[in-house]
């Protein structure tokens, strides 16, 4: 480049040049050691570019983490697909083993509920971890619905945390009853140390059972038993019972046979129970696969047949059960009881509902009332008093009487 300089004469110093943006000061320490007669050399001033090669290799401990990112999605995706199919053989198994029993016990076995036609040896998988069995053509009920609750295995979160608080599958067997299939029954039989919870949880248990004394049947000491009557426990609890129940004690979980059946109770902190779900006829049996999953041969779903064939028994014995005389008008007596204390607690709901939504509304009309001026104010107040001697006061029919 050609640059010029031209010779600094002390007119120019600490001239100000403007122009149209902005405005230079020139100084005289701006040009320290530049003589004005050097000009630059002139030359050819291109730039050379030199074609080096890429460095394009790098070192693994770049790269670690995108390595273990695709580590965790492949360890992922093979404990998912190893677990579904250990919870699909494991469902399966048990279907094939009990099925003999329970065709033999029901007209149609593994109705899927959804094609118009009857269909029969459909194991309905809900999700990769629970199955459901339906079986139905039977005196004495309307069917039975078994699910198959086995562990997330297909999850390895959940695999993770069963190392920690280690859990068990899962079946259970929930008989449904017509209204002329079961008498006044409520009757449970569960782990004693959640006896009590579920007696203040469960309706039916909280309304009508008391626990009974477990010596008199010959059941395990860590067992307890609810019952409205002894009758009950007495008719259904029988040796054969008690017995199967004993020897396999791990993997009996609990049973729950009720002519009240309402589910759970509603807690406090959610919404008031307005509308009372309408009692049903139900018998629930719970078992438990022994070895907290650890097991998961195909053999250990054979454990659960024996107690099997105790519902397959107690379905029986439900049918042909029929109460007392006395016991019966107590029964009834008491859900007679628990209909009016329902009533009763809905219709103070209801009153406190009203009185909330009457505050709210007074509350309402005093914000109102502050916006309006003083004689809007008084006119208003005249008003309301009327109102309010007219509700207080004396009501007289008018009678028109013709005359002529």
């Amino acid at each position: 480049y050609d640059i010029e300089v031209e010779p600094l004469t002390e007119a120019v110093e600490n001239t100000e040049l403007e122009d149209e943006d902005s405005q230079v000061i020139i100084e005289d320490e701006d040009f320290e050691g530049i003589n004005p007669s050097d000009k630059p050399q002139t030359g050819n001033n291109e730039l050379n570019i030199v074609n080096a090669p890429m460095n394009i290799k790098g070192h693994w401990d770049d790269y670690y983490l995108e390595i273990i990112g695709l580590i965790g999605v492949f360890v992922y995706a093979l404990n998912f697909y190893t677990g579904k199919s250990i919870n699909n053989r494991l469902a399966n198994a048990w279907f094939d083993h009990h099925k003999k029993l329970l065709s033999d016990s029901f007209y149609i076995v593994g109705d899927d509920g959804v094609s118009k036609e009857v269909s029969e040896g459909v194991l309905v998988k809900e999700s990769e971890n629970k199955f459901v069995i339906w079986c139905t053509g039977r005196l004495g009920c309307e069917g039975i619905k078994i699910e198959i609750k086995l562990l997330r295995r297909q999850d390895l979160i959940s695999v993770l945390s069963q190392i920690f608080k280690p859990q068990s599958d899962t079946i259970t067997v929930t008989v449904y009853l017509a209204p002329d299939d079961m008498d006044s029954v409520v009757l449970a039989v569960m782990p004693r140390k959640g006896i009590k919870r579920l007696q203040q949880e469960v309706q039916d248990l909280s309304h009508f059972a008391t626990e009974k004394k477990v010596d008199k049947f010959d059941l395990p000491s860590q067992l307890g038993v609810l019952s409205e009557f002894s009758e009950v426990s007495n008719e259904f609890l029988s040796v054969p019972v008690c017995k199967t129940i004993s020897e396999n004690i791990d993997v009996f979980d609990s049973i729950h046979f009720s002519d009240y059946y309402t589910g759970f109770k509603i807690s406090q902190e959610s919404q008031a129970e307005t509308e009372r779900p309408k009692p049903v006829k139900r018998m629930i049996f719970n078992f438990v696969i022994p070895g907290f999953g650890k097991r998961t041969k195909s053999t250990i779903m054979e454990t659960t047949e024996p107690l099997m064939k105790m519902v397959v028994h107690m379905m029986g014995r439900v049918a042909k059960f029929k109460l007392s005389k006395e016991n019966k008008n107590k029964a009834e007596k008491h859900r007679i009881q628990v209909e009016e204390d329902f009533l009763k607690q809905t219709h103070n709901q209801r009153q406190e509902a009203a009185q909330v939504r009457r505050d709210e509304r007074k509350r309402m009309e005093k914000e109102k009332i502050q916006e309006l001026d003083a004689e809007a104010q008084r006119r208003y107040e005249e008003r309301e008093y009327k109102k309010s001697m007219r509700r207080s006061g004396p009501r007289v029919k008018q009678l028109k009487v013709k005359t002529g």
